[in-house]
């Protein structure tokens, strides 16, 4: 009876030694993150919504909600606001997510909080 539980205990702490790692980053992913600019043309705000689309091939759905208020003359125009979809990959080994149609890549900080596009750093919200 000992030696069945002795195995059973050695078993159950090699198995939970053999388990990888989680990759922070890839939790962090899925969320709302939020950005707004403003020059002398107008103002900008940015919405990313990114959500897990099919998490064995590591796919997320992202949805770009854009709003922008063009200034001509110092007077507001009617806002502009643009909806766009695709679909990014996570690359594990760069850390890096990689939307499908651009080819943009977006990075991300957990300790800020942050995504970044480029030089664009999004906040996120939720």
């Amino acid at each position: 009876m000992k030696t069945v539980l002795l195995i059973f205990l050695t078993t159950f702490f090699i198995a939970g030694c053999n388990t990888k790692g989680k990759d922070e980053i890839m939790e962090f992913i899925p969320g709302t993150y939020v950005r707004a600019g403003q020059n002398e043309f107008g103002k900008e705000f940015d919405t990313l919504v990114i959500s897990l689309q099919n998490q064995s091939a590591k796919e997320y759905k992202i949805q770009n909600r854009w709003h922008y208020i063009r200034q001509v003359e110092g007077e507001a125009n009617v806002p502009e606001y643009k909806v766009k979809e695709t679909s990014g990959i996570y690359n594990a080994e760069t850390k890096l997510l990689e939307e499908a149609e651009t080819l943009d890549h977006y990075s991300f900080d957990i300790k800020e909080k942050a995504l970044f596009d480029g030089t664009n750093k999004f906040k996120k919200i939720k």
